[in-house]
């Protein structure tokens, strides 16, 4: 048994560690692929267990079919070919362990002790991933540009692209945020170790694929957060890290829906926290998207979101992420956010959507609260986001990935305000009246709010050292900020 456990770690970390990549020049089997997904669709799992393993003899490795050839016969009650091919599977880098847990066609087997031992395999290397990747991120990126920190009480490691002084108040900030998620949400932080990363903009490239627009992402099953910047993408996907870690411990086989995940990451994107640890949760460019999508009768019903899919969600991302973090607010607001998630929590069970404990916390029909919530937001201000031919600015251009701390300056436009202050093409603003400025969105939120004519502290960095500048805003006669 215990050589059998110790081959499932291996094959369970090497899915984790090494993921499969595809051949190059290999023909698409597109053809293939539509006939088994036709012949689940149309429940026939009998013609779709021998497409699959036709396909297999043509395009021989590949763990998502043999997935699908493992659910096939665990449908067909051929438990003994179903592990058998789920077995297989994970040895060819099949390694989405959290929905192989609660996928229905897998309900034949789940009681199969070969089922288990690879879910216990998967746990038991998840435990240890955040600690692992910490040593493959200086394996993979080396240490020259890095600096690395481990807190032993929350569980965190931390490998970033900053300096000391970035470093340590971007530590100082999730240390306090992550407090705050176990008083009033989570209760405990952690059983493992979660890997924060900072990548320099140059490895966020490759990390990210080039995608320029994503900003962060929590992977679940490596334990591991990666940011672009150390502002609202950090404080979003951080509390996607905390909220895993508490589902994981209620033992859920089905995670949260998708637009409470959303809607509590959102929440935190945007927050001033006391002395005393108390968060006020503050609009943001979201504020507006809301306000505008109420203002045209376009919100979605609470109905219809509380039961929607992920994939249905994420299909509308600039809709419905302005509004479900409009629904949080309003339970911080009013004092309910504690009190609903446990509600939640306590009424998972009978009710996944959220819907009953919005009921119990508020002592009202869900459909009496939605109305108010409505009002709610019809009646709350915009925020002033945009920076206009006229309005007051600073005059500087920025291309938004150049720094991972603060908005590299690319180029200050003649006669601005920033030309007339001692801010120089290369400085990087990290806060401006004491306000963290982390990304060049937070940047343009505080100006848009200013008046030309206002006189503006900032604070910034020349070649690793700091300094303070008052700057008074001039009209913008340039390039928008």
């Amino acid at each position: 048994m215990l050589t059998r456990w110790i081959c499932l770690m291996s094959i369970v970390l090497a899915t984790a560690v090494s993921p499969p990549v595809a051949a190059q020049g290999q023909p698409a089997p597109l053809v293939a692929e539509r006939g088994i997904f036709r012949a689940f669709d149309d429940g026939d799992y009998r013609r779709a267990a021998e497409l699959i393993e036709d396909y297999l003899v043509q395009w021989p490795g590949s763990g998502q079919m043999l997935y699908n050839l493992a659910c096939a016969y665990s449908r067909l009650g051929e438990r003994e070919k179903a592990t058998a091919a789920l077995l297989r599977a994970v040895k060819a880098g099949f390694g989405d362990f959290e929905h192989m847990k609660s996928d229905p066609d897998l309900a034949a087997i789940r009681d199969e002790e070969i089922f288990q031992a690879i879910l216990e395999a998967a746990r038991r290397v998840a435990d240890g991933a955040g600690a692992d990747a910490l040593q493959r991120w200086k394996r993979t990126f080396g240490e020259e540009h890095y600096r690395f920190e481990v807190d032993e009480e929350r569980h965190l490691a931390f490998a970033t692209a900053l300096d000391e002084v970035s470093h340590r108040e971007m530590r100082d900030m999730l240390q306090r945020q992550a407090d705050h998620l176990t008083k009033t949400l989570f209760a405990d932080p952690p059983t493992y170790t979660v890997l924060i990363a900072v990548p320099t903009p140059d490895d966020a490239i490759v990390l990210f694929g080039g995608a320029d627009a994503v900003g962060g992402r929590y992977e679940h099953a490596a334990r591991r957060l990666i940011s672009r910047d150390i502002g609202s993408s950090l404080r979003h996907e951080f509390v996607h890290a905390l909220h895993y870690a508490h589902m994981e411990r209620l033992g859920l086989t089905e995670p949260h829906p998708i637009w409470i995940q959303e809607g509590l990451a959102t929440l935190y994107e945007t927050y001033d926290q006391a002395e005393n640890g108390a968060i006020t949760f503050l609009p943001n460019e979201r504020t507006n998207v809301v306000k505008r999508l109420a203002r045209i009768g376009r919100l979605a019903k609470w109905e219809d979101l509380f039961a929607m899919s992920a994939e249905r969600f994420m299909a509308r991302p600039g809709q419905l992420y302005p509004q479900v973090r409009a629904i949080f607010e309003y339970l911080a607001e009013r004092g309910k956010l504690g009190p609903w998630y446990r509600a939640y929590v306590e009424h998972f069970a009978e009710d996944a959507t959220g819907a009953r404990a919005m009921e119990i916390v508020f002592d009202r029909p869900v459909d009496e609260i939605e109305e108010t919530w409505r009002q709610w937001v019809e009646r709350r201000p915009e925020i002033d986001t945009r920076i206009e031919y006229g309005d007051a600015a600073l005059g500087i251009e920025s291309d938004i990935n150049a720094s991972n701390d603060g908005v590299l300056i690319a180029r200050i436009l003649p006669g601005s305000a920033a030309g007339r202050s001692r801010l120089r093409a290369g400085d990087v603003i990290v806060s401006v009246d004491g306000r963290p400025t982390r990304s060049f969105a937070e940047l343009r939120a505080i100006i848009g709010a200013r008046k030309v004519g206002e006189t503006i502290e900032v604070r910034a960095r020349r070649n690793g050292r700091y300094f303070s500048t008052s700057v008074v805003l001039q009209p913008l006669r340039g390039v928008r900020e």
